[in-house]
């Protein structure tokens, strides 16, 4: 596969202002009601709209250098680390970042699962986050892409901005898939942060479950579905625990480790109920395979993850999950002045490794666009994305995971490491993930794996 160069697309209609300097927000799907940072906000809109002078020492530049726009929507690990990033790399330059969030926190996701069940959460602040940077922190959701005008549109608590760009970074994440089986919206919860039906709902509702010794059904037999029926199982020990899963249970993850998860699992008193179909969730029940319910006073849905429906209602090229498909500087392929990272972009060729929902590839993923987008800044060319994989873990309870080796393509792989040692190596990568992100440094492996995929690719043909 060809592509042309990757520097400054020629079909941009680039806007330039002499007096104000380019600005790059970024966009999430996250609730907040910070009244204070909103207001302060409003006018950091006003500013750029109007293109009023930045009072900063670098204004006596940003007077003879136009300016370039860049709008990047999601703040969670792919899109706050991109942001950091792509700041120190455009410190020198005519480069103005700005984060639009729907909250004020970053939300660690591989930690909701303990939001749930009661654990003491510290979310770190966005905008204290960025105090020290120049980054401009707005707080509202985005609600549209006119990709033909290159503006996005943008709702807070108090009004409605159009807001330009010259270039779009999409980070919008992913979201659990409500729509596929009926009843899932009106019925399931799920691990999304905050809202009806969700992590901090789950976390009022439990105690009472608990009390009266009911049942639980967790559907979804991934990590997100495993991790969250350990935890409940032993948060609430008088709560009865089912997981479903519609294959083979965690098969996926390799006969030594599905054993050592079932092990673990079976002895916190989790019943799993693999090969089994979810038809429909109703208030009281799980109708599963023939028509036949378990009966339940929740559940919990974890089967499957999609992006927002956002990039397809603005016309962009997406995947059957919303994804936006991408090249290997992770520009869309219909949208060359739009970038996509994280969970809400899929890879049209191959990176070297599965490209899979996750952290990991999230931060992977926010750092490659940051050097992409910084190399086009820079009229330079930038290098494919190219990783590998380097290891897992999946919480399995309270000081209690499996841990292990998954290099270099995501297959498990001894060394394995389980119960307090698994913990903590699980708790320390998840921290090690956090504290990257919020600085914008991280390294990876595999480098050389996207040439080596091109050139098995080409000997096939």
């Amino acid at each position: 596969m060809i592509y042309q160069d990757a520097r400054v697309p020629t079909n941009i209609s680039v806007v330039c202002h002499k007096s104000a300097p380019s600005t790059l927000f970024l966009c999430g799907d996250h609730s907040g009601d910070d009244h204070h940072t909103v207001s302060i906000n409003v006018r950091d809109i006003h500013m750029f709209r109007s293109n009023a002078p930045v009072s900063d020492n670098r204004s006596s530049v940003l007077e003879t250098q136009p300016s370039t726009r860049i709008l990047v929507i999601g703040a969670g690990y792919a899109g706050l680390l991109f942001t950091m990033r792509l700041a120190g790399k455009v410190a020198r330059q005519n480069v103005h970042i700005a984060l639009v969030n729907e909250s004020d926190t970053f939300i660690e996701r591989p930690r909701l699962h303990q939001l749930a069940t009661n654990q003491v959460i510290q979310w770190r602040s966005l905008p204290q986050m960025l105090r020290q940077t120049h980054i401009q922190f707005i707080q509202g959701r985005v609600t549209s892409i006119d990709s033909a005008h290159h503006e996005i549109v943008v709702i807070d608590q108090q009004q409605t901005h159009h807001l330009e760009y010259d270039y779009l970074v999409y980070a919008l994440g992913s979201v659990t898939d409500r729509q596929t089986v009926p009843g899932v919206a009106q019925y399931a919860y799920t691990l999304a942060p905050n809202g009806p039906l969700s992590a901090a709902a789950l976390r009022e509702t439990l105690p009472s479950v608990q009390a009266r010794h009911g049942h639980v059904v967790v559907c979804g037999g991934g990590a997100t579905g495993i991790e969250t029926a350990a935890e409940v199982a032993t948060a609430y020990p008088h709560i009865k625990v089912h997981l479903v899963t519609q294959g083979p249970f965690s098969l996926f993850l390799g006969k030594t480790v599905a054993s050592s998860i079932r092990r673990s699992l079976t002895r916190v008193g989790v019943e799993i109920i693999d090969q089994t179909t979810v038809a429909a969730v109703r208030a009281h029940s799980v109708v599963i395979d023939q028509g036949s319910e378990i009966p339940c006073d929740l559940c919990v849905w974890t089967g499957g993850f999609v992006a927002p429906s956002l990039a397809r209602e603005a016309g962009l090229a997406v995947n059957e999950r919303n994804q936006i498909v991408v090249d290997p500087f992770l520009r869309s392929i219909s949208h060359p002045e739009i970038y996509a990272i994280g969970d809400a972009a899929h890879p049209r060729e191959d990176p070297g490794a599965p490209v899979r929902m996750s952290a990991v590839t999230a931060t992977i993923m926010g750092a490659h666009g940051a050097d992409c987008l910084s190399a086009v800044l820079r009229g330079k060319t930038p290098r494919p994305l190219s990783f590998a994989y380097l290891g897992q873990g999946i919480a399995l309870g309270r000081h209690n995971a499996i841990g292990f080796n998954n290099y270099p393509d995501d297959t498990p792989r001894p060394p394995y490491f389980t119960g307090w040692l698994g913990y903590q190596i699980r708790e320390g990568f998840v921290r090690l993930l956090a504290t990257a992100t919020q600085h914008g440094a991280i390294v990876w492996l595999g480098k050389r794996r996207y040439e080596s995929a091109q050139r098995r690719q080409q000997a096939k043909k």
